[in-house]
């Protein structure tokens, strides 16, 4: 659990700015996968939904998409950013 617990202090700070990025759905599973390949290497050999257990044990199942939500929800209770919002939204959908 220490090793869990430094992976989150260390490596987790670096997603700082993925908050506010628009991720396809490929780049989000690279970085699940760097994250489900360290818990591998910290836990030994465990097949896929075990990996999957301890990610949500603790807590760090489908990080990338709470902390884009945590942001946009941000962004929807602040006044001052809801033309910001809009500008992401339009983006967002033109990109694909």
């Amino acid at each position: 659990m220490i090793s869990v617990e430094l992976l989150k202090s260390y490596c987790f700070p670096l997603l700082f700015a993925v908050d506010a990025m628009s991720l396809s759905s490929t780049n989000i599973r690279i970085l699940d996968s760097c994250i489900t390949r360290a818990l591998f290497r910290i836990f030994g050999s465990c097949d896929k939904s075990s990996l999957e257990y301890i990610k949500i044990c603790t807590g760090i199942k489908d990080l990338v998409g709470k902390r884009h939500c945590s942001f946009i929800d941000k962004l929807i209770s602040d006044v001052r950013f809801s033309n910001l919002l809009l500008v992401y939204g339009s983006n967002a959908l033109y990109r694909f």
